[in-house]
């Protein structure tokens, strides 16, 4: 089986590297005939592309790459659309994919284009969520904005036309089913956002190391990982973390609030100050993301709070997982994606139906419990949750081999 994978996402960025390659490798390992098509940002050192080929090519994936512009004007993407799809079709023209597969819309665009001129193969859109939604969520756009229009007029198209559609959760898919959005018989795909249980997994030295190294003690530790601002409710958070405060120090213990992010963290330090969350309690770093899975194991509860709008229904939070993964007890909101779903693993996840004060106060007391329990019980219990819902192999990778074996068969 062939397959030309095209991402407008570079391989050398953070979601490239989690969200991208993993299932690749994966998908070869399984004997998948890969091409990959990729915009990569100009930043990007010469030095870092070679690794990233070496890798590759000890893999059996074949990479074409190609250099994304920065901005987001129609003009600029339209020629780079047009790049694209010209080295797109060489690659299709020369090797003949059964399986054209565009991850988001852009390199879905370029997709469905290489599939009209190339012996037909099948196109599959991964659309990941509603994009044109999301920008509106987020006060980027409007809806009458042509952005907008001409996202949601090709959105239509895609999944009328597409062969197969993978989504992140099953709440959008039910949506899109009841809506009639789709096409008369579209395979239709759930696949979350999922994480490498090789890469992301509990580590004791590192938790010893980085925790000493942190200053943090023996303190009951909470940690935040990703971007802030737009949807992560900084507010919230706090709150929920000095209700966690007041609980462990009933007990004789301190807390801790380890935030790990790129992003600017004075609205959160702002917010723990309200909640009345020392800030001798807190530590901000900015961590490469290779050292995630280590700096992850230092806590006890993962935390990820986020607005609830209309695109949120697809949205499937990588760092829920990863929190899961590396031993943490993982705090969600219930109207996100299919988080609702984890209420039924009370062993590792905690899920709140809203932030009232007394639901932020029952859900910091349930995971305080859990989080006190015998490391080795809890860490078991969390790992076991991520492999099940989460797992890249188990769950990712198994499900895209599916699909494909579905398109061509």
């Amino acid at each position: 089986m062939r397959v030309l994978y095209v991402s407008q996402n570079g391989m050398a960025e953070n979601l490239g590297q989690s969200q991208v390659l993993p299932y690749l490798r994966g998908l070869a390992r399984r004997g998948v005939e890969l091409d990959l098509v990729s915009f990569e940002l100009p930043t990007v050192s010469p030095e870092t592309k070679e690794d990233i080929a070496a890798d590759l090519v000890r893999c059996g994936i074949r990479w074409h790459s190609l250099v994304r512009k920065m901005g987001s004007s129609l003009g600029g993407k339209a020629g780079e659309a047009a790049k694209g799809l010209a080295l797109a079709l060489r690659t299709a023209l020369a090797r003949r994919p059964d399986i054209v597969h565009g991850r988001s819309y852009f390199a879905t665009a370029i997709c469905d284009a290489v599939a009209g001129i190339a012996r037909r193969p099948k196109v599959l859109f991964d659309c990941r969520g509603m994009i044109g939604d999301e920008y509106v969520d987020c006060g980027y756009w409007t809806r009458d904005r042509i952005e907008y229009r001409l996202v949601k007029k090709y959105e239509h198209r895609l999944l009328r036309k597409s062969d197969g559609i993978v989504v992140l959760t099953r709440s959008l898919a039910r949506w899109l089913q009841e809506e009639g959005g789709l096409g008369a018989h579209p395979r239709l795909q759930v696949v979350p956002c999922c994480v490498d249980m090789e890469r992301f997994r509990p580590s004791e030295d590192a938790r010893r190391r980085l925790r000493e190294e942190l200053g943090l003690g023996d303190r009951f530790t909470i940690v935040y990982s990703g971007s802030l601002g737009s949807w992560y409710l900084e507010a919230e958070m706090a709150r929920f973390a000095a209700a966690v405060r007041a609980r462990v120090e009933a007990i004789g213990r301190r807390a801790a609030f380890v935030c790990l992010t790129p992003s600017d963290p004075t609205r959160l330090q702002a917010a723990l100050d309200a909640a009345a969350f020392p800030a001798a309690d807190v530590r901000v770093r900015k961590v490469a993301p290779k050292l995630m899975p280590e700096y992850l194991s230092v806590g006890d509860l993962g935390l990820s709070f986020i607005q609830s709008c209309f695109s949120k229904m697809g949205s499937s939070p990588t760092k829920v997982a990863e929190y899961l993964a590396c031993g943490n007890v993982a705090v969600v909101n219930g109207d996100i994606g299919d988080q609702s779903d984890l209420a039924r693993e009370m062993r590792g996840c905690v899920v709140l139906d809203g932030f009232s004060d007394t639901q932020i106060h029952d859900a910091a007391r349930q995971a305080v419990e859990l989080g006190l329990r015998r490391r080795d019980e809890r860490v078991n219990a969390t790992v076991d949750v991520a492999r099940r819902h989460f797992g890249l192999e188990e769950v990712g990778v198994a499900r895209y081999e599916e699909l494909y074996g579905a398109l061509v068969g």
